[in-house]
């Protein structure tokens, strides 16, 4: 009766007569309204403790409003009410809440639990929810199951897979159907239907049989069975069929959905724009990561000993790759003591170098990526790459040589001419080495399986420092001594 009295006095109680509180998806001022009233209310009812009230409402929501509604409360209530949620729900809201809310709920007894829960679930169950969680509780609670090791192991390739993406909630009609039929269930489930991507057609035991477009449900007579109309030209994947393929597939077909079935012909599910848009997003941001030298388990919530863990090896790929341009650089001692001068296009030779071998990869990766380079185009792109490279090469050059010859009117050069060309060689032959190799150690990596991107960054970066520093005084102790 307290709880009641208190939510009177701050005015959020239901009016007399209504229904329990729903959850309002629409952003008109009524329901924003009407949302944030239901959010002042349970709010009084969990600090109240009045769990039995708090359920009565929820019972009926969708977990999607839960997860809106849980977005609006407080930190201190959102935490107590997670303690209340049942398990597997808790495990849904969290993995869909912000990051920094998920630490201030995950605290101990609340990893005990859902480890607790896991121990129940099939590993398929697990993995449906495990793969929603950041990386490092997820790896928490596998590992006190019996299994973490192959839990382990199908998590990562689940992670990638069509499987993790699909949407489950397609519509299938049966191939014994008439027109007249499917139009009477999409009318019947028009409230269920959000978007329609298509109409898939199955048999009796589900099986995928091909597809429907609406234009068929407008021309065709509506006596006309499925089964006589179905379009069979369909384009379908396995369950374990890595995201990226899927993508790459979708954009060579010009597909804006893919059917997912499994290795019986059952349909599953299927692929539409919007999981496709999210596949997009997050090869992105993993590739972006790579570029940089960062691991693609890397977060804005990464705690001190994680960003160490999780950037020192590259730097560590980074140290090393200077050290050897650092050795190169000193084997030329006697060179640098007769000319200082040389020292001072060390930085030029280098940015120019890794600036080339970026540029090429990053175009390579964007290629193979998308499916716009098959394996019978790389001599013709790496073709490409080599002239392009020795324009610029050129162009850069000209540029340097210039500059020296311009340095020559405000301080004395010794053989301006011959060091101008020992610039302009150096700079073509650098350009083009580092852009080959930037064009073509991506094709390499995906050849071998492994993520093109981590061709960039620091691995291409370093290996043309050490090659650019090589050729340039290689130029110099032929041309200018």
């Amino acid at each position: 009766m307290a709880a009641t009295d208190n939510a009177h006095q701050n005015g959020v109680m239901p009016k007399p007569g209504s229904t329990l509180p729903r959850w309002h998806r629409a952003s008109t001022p009524a329901a924003e309204e009407e949302n944030k009233e239901t959010v002042a209310l349970l709010s009084e009812w969990i600090k109240a403790g009045r769990r039995d009230r708090v359920f009565a409402v929820l019972a009926d929501w969708t977990p999607t409003d839960v997860l809106l509604m849980f977005a609006k409360l407080s930190s201190k209530r959102a935490k107590k009410l997670f303690g209340w949620l049942p398990d597997e729900l808790g495990l849904r809201v969290m993995s869909e809440i912000d990051p920094r809310l998920q630490v201030a709920l995950t605290q101990r007894e609340t990893r005990k639990r859902f480890a607790k829960l896991l121990q129940r679930l099939k590993p398929q169950q697990a993995l449906r929810l495990l793969a929603e969680l950041p990386d490092d509780l997820a790896a928490r609670l596998i590992a006190q199951r019996d299994d973490a090791e192959e839990l382990s192991q199908r998590l990562e390739k689940y992670k990638d897979s069509a499987e993790n993406v699909m949407r489950s909630g397609v519509l299938a009609v049966q191939e014994t159907w008439t027109i007249d039929q499917v139009i009477a269930d999409l009318r019947a489930r028009s409230d269920e239907i959000e978007k329609l991507d298509a109409i898939y057609v199955v048999d009796s035991k589900y099986r995928l049989k091909g597809y429907l477009r609406m234009r068929d449900l407008l021309l065709l007579p509506r006596d006309a069975l499925i089964s006589e109309v179905v379009r069979t030209d369909l384009v379908s994947v396995d369950p374990d069929e890595d995201q990226e393929r899927v993508l790459r597939l979708a954009k060579q077909r010009n597909l804006s959905v893919i059917a997912v079935k499994d290795r019986d012909g059952k349909l599953l599910g299927c692929v539409s724009q919007r999981e496709l848009a999210r596949i997009i997003r997050d090869e992105a941001d993993e590739d972006m990561l790579l570029m940089g030298g960062v691991s693609p388990d890397s977060t804005a919530e990464d705690t001190p000993l994680q960003i160490v863990q999780r950037r020192v090896p590259w730097l560590a790929a980074g140290l090393l790759g200077a050290s050897v341009a650092a050795t190169v650089i000193g084997s030329y001692e006697e060179a640098l003591a007769q000319a200082a001068i040389l020292a001072s296009f060390i930085p030029v030779v280098m940015a120019t170098a890794g600036n080339a071998g970026i540029q090429a990869s990053t175009v390579s990766i964007q290629a193979l990526t998308t499916g716009s380079m098959s394996e019978g185009d790389i001599w013709a792109r790496l073709a490409r790459e080599f002239l392009g490279a020795a324009m610029n090469g050129a162009l850069v050059g000209a540029a340097v040589g210039a500059m020296i010859f311009l340095a020559t009117l405000f301080a004395p050069i010794d053989q301006p001419a011959m060091l101008a060309m020992t610039a302009f060689i150096a700079l073509i032959t650098v350009t083009i080495i580092a852009s080959t190799i930037g064009a073509a150690i991506p094709a390499v990596l995906d050849k071998l399986g492994l993520d093109p991107a981590v061709a960039t960054g620091i691995f291409i970066t370093t290996t043309n420092d050490v090659f650019g520093v090589l050729i340039f005084f290689s130029v110099a102790s032929l041309l200018y001594f």
